[in-house]
Order: structure tokens, then sequence, then C-alpha cells
């Protein structure tokens, strides 16, 4: 697993190509006529997938750093990055910087990301028009590269009862086989877009700055001091397997569970003011609703109404909490 994190490799399962944002992102680019890039190969993947997805392009070049399968150009595409494509479609590498250095694996000293796919994304975004990347499914909150993205789809595994003789067995088909990293496609144009098109599979969202109108107004309040022993506040900050769980609740709740200084999950808020507990849930309960959930982050694991997991950042609960 350390050779495939070294070089940020995850082979992709799943097919994000059949759904209907990338197949009118593939008519717009004139996919058909065009000769693809896949700067990141891997195995080959992508282009078997695009050929279930019925589409075609001209022709494919394929390189990678460690080719998987035949026919791949051997090249560090992050240090000589392929020029005179104008389509690039890939799945390119995640790695972690802190992860990178906690594991000892290499990570390029040319980046200020914080993770190898935003500067191998940065490289596809400098020499291609048109690019479609699998990316993890995060990037929307980044807040990065948003001037070119016109569509951005979290890609939620979809899962299925088969009924056997003996039980049930649920059987949720993941995009990557080794990793239930939330993962996103992205799609960018090579011009300046309006807007950024939010998608989960195939159901709209709404467009970027739309949902970002039902978050509260950040909140420099620090007043309000999270992990707090004796805070008069107690917040679930994730969601549990079964449905959208984050909540406030009194501190008394919490009281036999111990604060920790680096705890982000569960946690106790001091609050230097009377706070009304069903006030804040209906709060969060509305943005939650009126944001799809675009601006809390995902994290491994699908609850068992279909969505991914959940977390509420102290940045968005500190703005629940002092809103007027």
């Amino acid at each position: 697993m350390d050779e495939k994190r070294a070089s940020g490799r995850y082979y992709t399962r799943g097919n994000p190509f059949q759904l209907e944002p990338f197949q009118t992102w593939a008519k717009a680019s004139n996919l058909e006529q065009q000769v693809a890039l896949e700067p990141f190969a891997g195995a080959k993947d992508i282009p078997q997938l695009i050929d279930a997805a019925h589409l075609r392009c001209r022709n494919w070049s394929f390189f990678d750093i460690e080719p998987g399968a035949e026919g791949i150009v051997q090249r560090d595409t992050l240090e000589d990055f392929p020029k005179g494509f104008n389509v690039c479609i890939t799945n390119p590498p995640w790695l972690a910087r802190n992860s990178a250095t906690r594991r000892g694996l290499p990570f390029p000293e040319a980046t200020r990301y914080d993770d190898l796919y935003k500067y191998a994304l940065e490289q596809c975004l400098t020499h291609c028009g048109w690019v479609a990347a699998i990316i993890p499914e995060a990037f929307i909150r980044s807040g990065l590269f948003l001037q070119r993205l016109h569509d951005f789809i979290s890609l939620v595994p979809q899962t299925q009862d088969k009924t056997t003789q003996e039980n049930k067995i649920r059987d949720t088909s993941y995009m990557f086989e080794d990793t239930e990293h939330p993962v996103g496609l992205a799609l960018f144009t090579p011009h300046v877009t309006a807007d950024v098109s939010i998608w989960r599979n195939n159901q709209f969202l709404g467009g970027l700055r739309e949902l970002r109108t039902h978050l509260p107004q950040s909140s420099n309040n620090r007043s309000i001091v999270f992990n707090d022993p004796n805070g008069n506040l107690g917040l679930i900050a994730i969601d549990n397997t079964v449905s959208a769980s984050i909540r406030f609740c009194p501190p008394e709740e919490l009281k036999d569970y111990p604060i920790r200084v680096h705890c982000r999950s569960i946690t106790k808020i001091g609050v230097p003011w009377h706070v009304d507990i069903d006030l804040l849930n209906a709060r969060l309960a509305t943005i939650r609703e009126k944001t799809h959930d675009v601006f809390l982050t995902a994290f491994k694991g699908i609850r068992s109404d279909g969505h991914y997991r959940r977390r509420l950042d102290w940045a968005l609960s500190r703005a629940i909490v002092d809103m007027e």
C-alpha cells in the first residue's frame, strides 16, 4: 500500500463518465475528434471506462512515472508535463504532504500545495484547455482553480441490495479498489466560467455561488472556545453510519466523554452567553438542507441512507453559534 501512496496511485472503479454532466462536457470538447491525454495513466482504466460510457476520442496518449500497462510512455509528468494536447482526462495522484512526511514518502519541493493532486491538477490546467479529473471530493471546498471549473460532481457510490437464498448482501461499488475516499469529478473548460454547477451523480444541486448564499457569515469571535471541558454547549460534529446526525447538545450529554485538545469530532464549546440548542440545531438543519452538505467535509463510509458521512468543521460551527 505504501508503494501506491508514494506515487499517489489509486486505480479507478465505477464509471463517472456515464453521468450526464460528463457526457455534455465530452460533446462540448469535441472529444470524438481529439487526441486525449492521460498523463497519470496507471493501468489505463480511464479509456476502458470512456469506451463503456459509449464515448470515443480520435486517439489516446498515455504517460505515467510507473507504467502499469503496455503502451504507456514512462515519464515523470509532474516534472515534465506532455505538451500539445487540448483535452486531458485523468485520475491524478493523491498524496497529502503531512501523510508523506509521516510515512517518510517523497513529496515534490516545487509545490506549495498540501496535496499532490492539486499540483498535478495545476499542471493539467496549465497545459490543456479541457480537463476532466477524478479528485478528492473535498476539492470543492478548497477554493482552487474555480475560474475555469464548469461542473463538479460528487461521486456517491450507489448501493443495491442483492437477495440470496440465505441473506441480503449490500453491494456498494466504490470509485477505487483500495480506498473508500470520497471522490468527485471536476470538469474544466478553456474559458472563464460564470459559475460552477454542483452535482451529486446525476442530481443537479445548484450553482456554487447560490449555494454559498445559504451559509452564515464567517465569525472570528474567539470568545467562543472549542474543547472547553467546562463548556456550556456540546457538539457531536460527525454523522453516524445511519443518517445526518450532526447536532448540538447539552454538555451534560457528554459528561463521560473525555474532551481532548486535538479532538474535532465530539467536543464541548464555551459560549459566553445563554445558548438555545434547539435554535442552533434548526439553523444547522436549514444549512444542510439548502446547501446539500456541499460545504461539510465528507469522509470515508456511506451512511445507510446512501449519502457520504459528513463532518462539521469548527469555522462553520462557530459561525452558526455566532449568528445574529
